[in-house]
């Protein structure tokens, strides 16, 4: 969204908002144009997970081995190993063997699940793949390597690798038979000669049998051995049975050589690491990276495991998007919130819960847990694209207008997008209400509907979705400029996106909320305890009273948000010392006078000891979506705030959502219109 059109939108609001409360594409499905990109064998591993309503995981999987992809839609599994903690065959695993996949443009692909009916969801970055079974309540986590084209030796692993690890070494993970942790996390610096000798490991991690605290192990004599096309093995000698990272390895190198991915062929673990960065530093994490995960906070009990994607602007500012499982609640939704690292010159960053570890030339990182919050997640850098005509969508470059979240996040009937690439426009805004769907020449269609276009430059085009994209699955996003056609792009489409405007137009920081008497929410002036403030959002889906696309929200009847309606919009406000504090929301949906923006009324909670004083975040909670990046300025309460502007933080495993779901009672969507299905792969035939 343009800072032009922020700042009137939003000023122009105060004068008006009371405490009132063409023809279709064919494509209203997953694009596959991108499947013939992933093609050949790839080297993969696959960890999967069953879990009781308590969180405790009851039987562990893996499945390791060559992976054939045939560029049209169908692949292959060859020299699998197995392991099933509940032995074979009375386990519940089992390799199917084969299965279809497909892959979009910008590289978001879905595939059949090797192990059982379900749908891995996640991101090709061509020589990584990563996802999750988000949609069918897995907890699982699938990656693959592209494989070497000829034969591999030792020589092919050579130099510094930044390596990390989540073990479960016995089953269930969170307590064995004698009720003793063992799950294990961990990272280290991998150097490997060449000729199959590694130099002294340093083990940096936590174990539930050590304590749960970050404990630094030494180990002398690890070895690997590559031979041929399909990978080798890596030892790592055990010297005490509370070792982090232990035992013989399946060991896999990607074709580049940049990549290594294993595993244990008797556990459920997961290692993965890339080449070490040369100069490490903030500016090397730049621009999008696809990535996948799953996590563990057992202090708690909470599982999760997730697919999404970053926008990092390398100076340290990292704005996130999940699909994220929560598997004991069994709630998938789209979480969205920022956080910060500065990596120091070893290519690492902790922020006291996470560690972020950054790899070669920016194109990889991860983050490992650490005490109880056992988590391995990795990020991929999105591949770069070439324009392939005149009038041309970046694929990747697609986003919410309100906090630029990245491509992996659903767009929402209603939601003002920003579409980045090449256009050629002049640079015009459109003056008029409704906005018009052809703004000097420039039109976009979603799913074959013209949407209203405010803005229109060279390189960036904001538009309204429309709201017919209600009960879409996907929204297929196409530029025409004086009949020039651009390539149509696809995304995710859900019933709502949810995000806040802020004063510093960028997604972070203090929020645009306006007191009753229309003056700025900030520092000077902050919101106060029982006070009912108005917070100006993007993607808050259908209204009733329906308006047209591009139309003002009308001043009587006032047009509510149907998420409102249906009582799926809460806000809680987060100190990071205190426990969430429910506001109670008076009024959501369309501010009256202006098309385009949604307004959320609340009161702030009354109880002084609540929250702290200063900048409070603002959780924002749909039924489709959770959105925690925007803050708001408080007075009156007993203590400080614990936050900071933009928190130093992961909160992958997020607790945040399991709390708000389970304070309000938040049902998953059952009805006629669920969302919770996104597969677009041909029916699945398991004989």
């Amino acid at each position: 969204m343009t800072r032009m059109f922020k700042n009137t939108l939003i000023l122009g609001a105060a004068a008006l908002v009371a405490m009132i409360g063409p023809d279709r594409l064919a494509a209203q499905n997953f694009d596959t144009s991108g499947t013939a990109g992933v093609s050949g064998q790839y080297l993969f591993r696959y960890v999967n997970f069953f879990n009781d309503t308590s969180g405790d995981v009851t039987e562990s999987c893996s499945l390791t081995g060559v992976i054939t992809f045939d560029g049209k839609g169908s692949y292959t599994l060859s020299s699998t190993q197995l392991y099933d903690s509940a032995g074979s065959p009375t386990g519940s695993c089992s390799s199917l063997g084969g299965g279809t996949y497909g892959v979009q443009s910008n590289g978001m692909m879905q595939m059949d699940n090797p192990m059982f009916s379900a749908t891995l969801y996640g991101a090709s970055s061509q020589t990584v793949l990563s996802a999750s079974s988000t949609e069918d309540d897995a907890y699982d986590f699938f990656v693959a390597v592209q494989a070497p084209q000829t034969p591999f030796s030792n020589s092919s692993l050579k130099g510094s690798y930044t390596v990390g690890s989540m073990e479960f070494p016995v089953s269930p993970a969170v307590n064995d038979s004698t009720g003793e942790a063992l799950t294990h996390q961990g990272y280290f610096t991998l150097n490997a000669d060449g000729n199959g000798n590694i130099s002294t490991i340093t083990l940096t991690g936590s174990a539930e049998n050590l304590n749960a605290t970050t404990v630094t192990q030494t180990v002398n004599g690890a070895t690997y051995t590559i031979s041929g096309a399909t990978g080798g093995t890596l030892n790592i000698p055990n010297s005490n049975n509370s070792q982090l990272i232990s035992g013989n390895k399946v060991l896999y190198v990607s074709s580049d050589g940049n990549y290594v991915l294993g595993g244990s062929t008797t556990g459920a673990d997961m290692i993965f690491g890339f080449r070490a960065a040369s100069s490490p530093s903030n500016a090397l994490l730049t621009g999008t990276y696809f990535i996948a995960g799953v996590d563990a906070d057992l202090s708690s009990t909470f599982l999760d495991a997730f697919y999404g994607s970053i926008n990092a602007n390398g100076a340290g500012t990292l704005l996130w998007h999940e699909r994220f499982d929560d598997v004991i609640d069994d709630i998938a939704y789209d979480d969205t919130f920022s956080s910060s690292v500065t990596i120091g010159s070893n290519g690492s960053y902790f922020d006291g819960t996470y560690t972020t570890l950054v790899g070669f030339n920016g194109q990889a990182a991860m983050i490992i847990g650490s005490g109880q919050q056992f988590s391995l997640n990795i990020m991929v850098q999105a591949p770069s694209f070439t324009p392939t005509s005149s009038v041309w969508i970046n694929p990747i470059g697609i986003t919410n207008s309100a906090n630029y979240t990245p491509i992996t996040n659903a767009y929402a009937p209603g939601e003002l997008v920003n579409i980045y690439g090449n256009f050629g426009a002049s640079g015009q805004f459109d003056q008029t209400i409704p906005i018009t769907t052809n703004l000097g020449g420039v039109q976009v269609l979603v799913n074959g509907t013209a949407a209203p276009v405010y803005y229109a430059g060279a390189n960036q085009i904001t538009a309204l979705v429309p709201y017919a994209v209600s009960q879409d699955y996907f929204a297929t996003f196409q530029v025409i400029v004086n009949g020039a056609k651009s390539n149509a792009v696809t995304v995710y489409a859900d019933e709502s996106s949810p995000a806040i405007y802020t004063v510093g137009q960028n997604g972070l920081g203090t929020g645009e909320i306006l007191h009753s008497n229309f003056t700025p929410v900030n520092d000077n002036s902050p919101a106060v305890p029982g006070e009912t403030v108005s917070v100006y959002m993007n993607g808050l889906g259908t209204v009733t009273p329906t308006v047209a696309d591009g139309a003002a929200g009308p001043t009587s009847p006032l047009s509510y948000s149907d998420e409102y309606n249906a009582g799926d919009i809460s806000v809680y406000l987060d100190d990071f010392v205190d426990n969430y504090a429910q506001a109670n929301v008076t009024f959501a949906g369309l501010a009256p006078g202006f098309p385009g923006l949604y307004q959320v009324n609340f009161t702030v909670p009354t109880n002084t000891r609540s929250l702290g004083n200063g900048h409070v975040y603002i959780a924002l909670n749909t039924d489709e979506g959770l959105t925690e990046m925007a803050t708001i300025s408080l007075s009156g309460f007993s203590h400080k705030s614990g936050v900071a502007e933009v928190p130093s933080r992961h909160p992958a495993a997020a607790v945040a959502r399991a709390k708000l779901a389970k304070a309000a009672n938040h049902p998953k969507r059952s009805a006629a219109g669920t969302k919770d299905v996104r597969r677009a792969l041909p029916p699945r035939v398991v004989e």
